[in-house]
């Protein structure tokens, strides 16, 4: 018996009942910079204010311009921030997974979401509300202060974004940010590393601010070169160090 090849290396995404148990809520919120070297009992204290919520892949988390009323973390599978552009086409601004936080940090000013967010496959979501999650920052001074060192490390990303998308060519742009997708979403295996979601060139285009023909041509390169192999719609990362030196980080 032929067995066929598989045409994708994308996983299945499933939510199975119990994904998100309170173990597994426990597992990953240790992992998050925001509660990292909690002791067991403040993180056991943590773990209670949040709840667990399954989304079907497409469904709306939250609109831009709602109330900011709750902090949100992926616990499985990946939610997409995205805007609307004036003709009303998406436009693709980050791809979460896997222990990212999103949502409002009204405790910071921010008094609506700046943005979309969307299932992009099925996925799980940890929520807290804002007056729970300011009750652990009065509670736990480590939360506090560990809720700086990482809006500190946002804003300096952020600005290395800006300089980025105002000094790159867009070939480097483009190797920057898939160099950071496989490190937040892949999962390595013996051809290389696989983003983990669904990813267009339209996807990729919004996120270094260049045009999808661009992205088409800087893609072909990539292939042609071995650093990447693709697919529809995915990539594989064949070369993290080659991409790494084109984005100028190493």
């Amino acid at each position: 018996m032929v067995k066929r090849r598989r045409m994708t290396p994308l996983s299945d995404e499933h939510i199975e009942p119990g994904h998100c148990s309170s173990e597994l809520r426990a597992q990953i919120l240790s992992d998050v910079p925001y509660f990292k070297r909690l002791a067991a009992p403040a993180l056991d204290a943590v773990n209670h204010y949040f709840r667990a919520f399954n989304y079907a892949a497409g469904a709306a988390l939250y609109h831009e311009n709602e109330p900011a009323e709750a902090l949100f973390l992926v616990a499985h599978g990946t939610v997409k921030l995205l805007q609307y552009s004036a003709s009303g086409e998406e436009v693709l601004l980050d791809l979460l997974g896997q222990s990212d936080l999103f949502g409002g940090l009204t405790m910071l000013g921010q008094r609506c979401y700046p943005q979309n967010a969307f299932a992009q496959t099925p996925c799980c979501v940890l929520m807290i509300t804002i007056t729970d999650f300011r009750y652990l920052l009065r509670t736990y001074s480590e939360v506090a202060l560990n809720v700086l060192d990482a809006v500190a490390r946002d804003l300096e990303a952020a600005q290395a974004t800006i300089r980025a998308i105002s000094t790159l060519p867009a070939e480097a742009r483009i190797a920057r940010v898939l160099v950071r997708l496989a490190d937040r979403l892949g999962e390595a295996d013996d051809g290389g590393i696989p983003i983990q979601s669904p990813l267009s060139q339209q996807d990729l285009a919004a996120m270094v601010a260049t045009t999808s023909e661009t992205v088409s041509r800087v893609i072909s390169g990539l292939r042609r070169s071995g650093d990447i192999e693709t697919g529809r719609p995915w990539i594989r990362i064949r070369n993290r160090t080659n991409l790494a030196r084109l984005a100028g980080e190493i």
